[in-house]
Formats: structure tokens, sequence, C-alpha cells
């Protein structure tokens, strides 16, 4: 049987794969949110890398080349002028901390953040030309990532996630590489992507803009993973976490490519999160999957992560488990609870790019929450729609960067004669 495991300086814990099932006795209710939390736990470290939380079996290889990377963008494109990136020190004052007090669980480790003045003008992306011929290969370096500078050759983001560990951050880099060959990632933008929309149908996840320092802002909300209408469009777990790769390495590669390496403020909405889907064998599993891929291949690239919507007890249960995250992760965790605090929250995290459908809305609290309730129980129905044109585009899941992206994996799919599959 199959262990995850994470370290630290001070303790270790140990989920089995067995944790994730329902258990029929009277602490049944109790175990399986504990073990929930845990699997959360690990997502959430996953997103702010503060550990890798899984070992991979696969067989070490060498860290590929990254000479000539710059010539794999897009030729005689223009691509964006990205200013972002995590670079800033400078801290909340003690007036903008009052007036933007997110909500009582947010900590005195969350306070730490950038000031509202240092904010930029976000500019609006600008399409590159889709006709132009282009490379499409991106490897797993680039020269920005500190592995010229290293012995071994690996970049720094796996070095810190290991703590310093060499042994460790060099199993981890070669076990990365294997992965990357194994399922051919390096090329997976030059791939036609048949069912980008079946997969962004099944759960919503999406690119509403950038924060207020450039970062870009990546929106999921879990709890809404739909298995009925994957599988009436004959689509897999397998399916939709190779989607997410091709959407991390297009954000990576053509959203939000180096120097410097950039980091994304990640959004957590709990808003429909159950015991029944704590319950639920598929969403477990998937989620332990998608948890593994993400830690053990893309450490380091958090620079906040909001938990939104967030049930009454849930920060009840993330006080068990906070001890055993570090210092530098608790600071990046931001807990908040539906209402006005939260809303204020989010337009001070994420400023124009706040999705209205993340917002509390007119009806207020109450309303909102049975309405957010019949979504997630809504099997089959989707969450949104597609715009055509990008004078249709706003923040949130039809923003101009998903405009764009989607534009993009349609003239993959053209240029190899094939077409995106619909979603029935």
């Amino acid at each position: 049987m199959d262990s995850k495991r994470t370290h630290n300086s001070k303790a270790r814990t140990t989920l089995s794969y067995s944790n994730f099932y329902p258990m029929r006795n009277a602490q049944s209710t109790t175990l399986t949110c504990a073990a929930f939390l845990s699997a959360f736990c690990i997502l959430i470290c996953s997103l702010t890398s503060v550990e890798g939380w899984h070992r991979r079996s696969f067989v070490a290889s060498t860290p590929s080349s990254s000479s000539s990377w710059r010539h794999y963008y897009f030729h005689e494109t223009k691509f964006l002028n990205v200013r972002g990136g995590s670079t800033v020190d400078d801290t909340i004052t003690e007036n903008d901390a009052a007036e933007a007090e997110p909500s009582e669980d947010v900590t005195a480790d969350n306070a730490q953040d950038d000031s509202n003045d240092l904010a930029i003008t976000q500019d609006e992306p600008s399409s590159p030309s889709l006709s132009a011929p282009r490379n499409l290969t991106f490897p797993a370096t680039n020269p920005h990532d500190g592995h010229t500078q290293d012995p071994d050759g690996i970049p720094t983001r796996f070095l810190q996630m290991k703590k310093d560990n060499r042994d460790e951050a060099l199993q981890s880099w070669n076990a990365h590489l294997q992965w990357r060959l194994q399922y051919n990632v390096d090329t997976i933008l030059s791939t036609p992507h048949k069912l980008y929309d079946v997969c962004k149908a099944q759960v919503p996840h999406y690119f509403c803009g950038r924060d207020p320092h450039g970062n870009v802002v990546f929106v999921q909300r879990p709890a809404h993973l739909d298995f009925e209408l994957m599988k009436r469009n004959n689509a897999t777990m397998d399916d939709l976490l190779r989607h997410y790769v091709y959407v991390i390495e297009y954000c990576w590669n053509i959203l939000d490519p180096s120097p410097p390496e950039k980091v994304m403020t990640n959004v957590l909405d709990m808003q429909g999160l159950s015991f029944r889907n704590m319950r639920n064998q598929e969403y477990i599993t998937f989620g332990k999957q998608f948890v593994q891929m993400m830690s053990c291949n893309y450490p380091g690239r958090s620079y906040k992560t909001l938990i939104i919507n967030a049930p009454s007890w849930f920060a009840a249960l993330y006080k068990m488990f906070k001890p055993i995250l570090r210092e530098s992760t608790r600071q990046k965790i931001v807990i908040l609870k539906r209402g006005e605090k939260q809303d204020a929250a989010l337009k001070f995290y994420l400023g124009d790019s706040v999705p209205r459908d993340l917002l509390s809305g007119v009806g207020g609290d109450e309303e909102g929450e049975a309405e957010e309730e019949v979504k997630a129980n809504n099997s089959g129905e989707r969450y949104f729609i597609p715009v055509e044109d990008s004078s249709e585009c706003e923040p949130g899941p039809n923003s101009l960067i998903e405009y764009e992206m989607r534009q993009f994996f349609i003239e993959q799919l053209k240029q190899h004669n094939e077409t995106m599959q619909e979603v029935v």
C-alpha cells in the first residue's frame, strides 16, 4: 500500500491511502474530515511549495540543456511586457491593514503583504500572431532558474522545496525530468488538445487576470468537479490531469515566461464543499493525483493563496495542521469567510481582476450561498460558456487571458486539421 509522507524539522506526518476512504463507525465524520483536511493541507503546500510531499520511482535522468531556450518563443511575435513577480519587500502599513482587514481567520502571519501604493497599471495582453511560425518546445530548464550556477544543475525552486537538502533535491529533479520525458511535456503545447473545452467544463478553473503586482491570478473551485459531465463526454481523470499540464505549461512559457521566474496568486473557492466530497472516492482519487503532479513538478510558484468561502469548521481544523507548516508558507495563506470582509479582501489582493462570480452579490450571503449550493449539487450543468469575441471578456472564467489561451489551442487544432470536441 502506497503512502505519502511530508517532513519538516519538528514533525513527520504520514498519510496512508486508506485514510481517504469512507469509514463506517461512530468516528467516521471526524476522521474523514481530518483525513480530508490532511489532503487539503497537502494541496495548500503544493501551491505554496513548502516541501516535496510525494516520492516517485522514476529512473534518474540527466537535467536537460537550456541552451537557446529563448528561441523557443513565437518567431516575430510580440509577447507581453509583464511587470510581475514577487520581488516587492514592502509590507502593508497599519492604515492599509485596518482598511482591508479580510476576516478573523486571517492570522498575524498572513498580515504581511505588499502595499497598495505599489499597485501597477495592468496592461491589456496583446494576442500573439497565431499564424506566425513558431517552435513550441519548452525544456524543463531556463537560463534564469538557477540551474546554470548549481554544480548539479538543479533549479533553485527544487532546492528550496527540499530545504537545500541536495540529495533529496537531486532525486526530485531527476524524477521531474523523467516525468516530462514520459508524458512529452516539453512538446505538449505543440500537440492538439481536442478536450480543452470538455476539461474546462468539468471543473471551474481559470486565469481571471493579474493582481496589483502583476502576478497572474488562478482561480479553482474544486467542489464543482463534475464526474457526470466527465463520463458523458467520454473523458477520464487522466485527460483532466493532462489538461492541467497544458494550462500550466502555457502559463509559464507563453503567458508569463522568465526572466525572472514568475509566481501566481491562487484562489481556492471552497463554496459547495461538504462531507459528500470527502466520501466520494472519485473526488479523492483525482485530488491525490492532482496534488502529486503539482507538488512534484511545479514547486515554488505561489505568491499568495487565498482560501475563500471557507466552511465554518474549516478554520478550526486548519489550526490543527498549521504548526507543521513553515512560517513562510503560513504567510502565503489567507483564509476567508463569505461576506463583506471577504469581498473587501478579494478586491485588496486581486485589484481590478476580481471575478464577479466570487463576490457575495446583491442578494446577500444566505441567498448567495443557497444559489452556489444549487450549482454545486446540479451535476451535468456547465459552469460557464466561453465567449467567442474578445470584446465580451471580463475578469473571471471569460477573462482576456482565458480567451487568448483558448484561441491558442484552437489554432493548434487547425494546424493539425482537427477540431475541438463539443461539450455534451
